[in-house]
């Protein structure tokens, strides 16, 4: 059976149902892959099964596991769990649900705190002050949930580069500097970062964004006191060469 990221902080979360593993699997579950039942293909609705808590939908990681528990006829839809969210889903959500038991139900009530907490309503500041600090109020599952949300975001940025605001005297501001990002990937960008913030349970902190130009002096400030996120870049395509024009690889004559 295939063992996921989901399957792996399931397992965990059965062993041991404490409020970090839990936010790690909230995030696991945003970000796969499900497969999910439906009755009809020609109506592709969820199917809903009925428990003592209310109606749930049934999800699972992968198609083997649904047909385990539904059978070879049975049909499905496949989203992430982010896109389910995004269609404000107002049902709880069975995950990898099996029939000797197994599974984890996320609550109609989880699922309403994960659409409240994980849609972006940030506002794109724009900042001109250089009164900043190195972010050690910041904690290591932010750091951690940040870094895999930039790793996953190709070509949006050059870099980010994560500071403390000291605007305001005695605030918890943190900052988080995007450099050399074109105007239509801010957006996306901004719901990750607030997607990663909210789900690392930091309480008393506010996260700002901005989008700089690597000649800013807030940039070189940053650099030289904040944490810096390379994002990857977008591979490019190789351009296939006509015959005759690489002088190191000559056509062969005949």
């Amino acid at each position: 059976m295939t063992d996921t990221p989901l399957a792996s902080i399931l397992a965990k979360v059965s062993n041991n149902d404490i409020a970090e593993n839990r936010l790690i699997l909230f995030r696991r579950f945003l970000e796969t892959e499900l497969f999910i039942l439906i009755d009809d293909p020609e109506d592709p609705r969820p199917k809903v099964m009925q428990i003592e808590g209310g109606a749930i939908m049934l999800a699972f990681d992968c198609e083997e596991k649904l047909i385990d528990f539904a059978g070879d006829n049975s049909f499905f839809i496949s989203m992430s769990g982010r896109r389910m969210i995004a269609q404000n889903v107002s049902i709880g959500i069975a995950l990898n649900l099996s029939d000797n038991g197994e599974g984890y139900i996320l609550t109609n009530e989880v699922i309403e705190w994960l659409m409240k907490n994980t849609q972006s309503d940030k506002e794109i500041i724009q900042r001109k002050t250089n009164e900043i600090a190195s972010p050690s109020i910041v904690t290591e599952r932010f750091v951690g949930f940040l870094d895999e949300a930039l790793a996953a975001s190709f070509g949006m940025a050059d870099y980010a580069v994560l500071v403390k605001d000291l605007t305001k005297s005695g605030s918890k501001n943190l900052l988080l500097i995007f450099v050399g990002s074109l105007e239509h990937y801010q957006f996306a960008l901004a719901q990750q970062v607030s997607e990663a913030f909210s789900l690392s349970g930091i309480q008393d902190l506010i996260l700002d964004i901005t989008f700089c130009k690597s000649d800013d002096e807030l940039v070189t400030k940053a650099l030289t006191v904040g944490l810096r996120f390379d994002l990857p870049e977008l591979e490019k395509p190789i351009q296939p060469k006509s015959p005759g024009t690489d002088p190191d690889n000559p056509p062969l004559l005949r």
